[in-house]
């Protein structure tokens, strides 16, 4: 598996969103990154970033388990 190197101030891809890399631990595989456009800040998995965006529909957990409780 390849090591991914990320630097702070990297734009990158989460999901469809486009962010920036704030700080980033590698020993934890973790990244915090900043939205460009709402500035919302929050940590994510280091391999759920990409350089382009992810298309790929995909449904929420919280609707499964609403279904799962009625």
């Amino acid at each position: 598996m390849d090591q991914i190197k990320l630097l702070k101030g990297e734009k990158r891809y989460f999901m469809q969103r486009e962010v920036i890399v704030e700080r980033v631990w590698e020993i934890f595989h973790l990244v915090k990154v900043k939205e460009q456009g709402s500035g919302k800040s929050y940590y994510v998995d280091i391999c759920a970033l990409t350089i382009e965006p992810d298309l790929i529909n995909s449904i929420s957990l919280r609707l499964l388990s609403k279904k799962i409780n009625d």
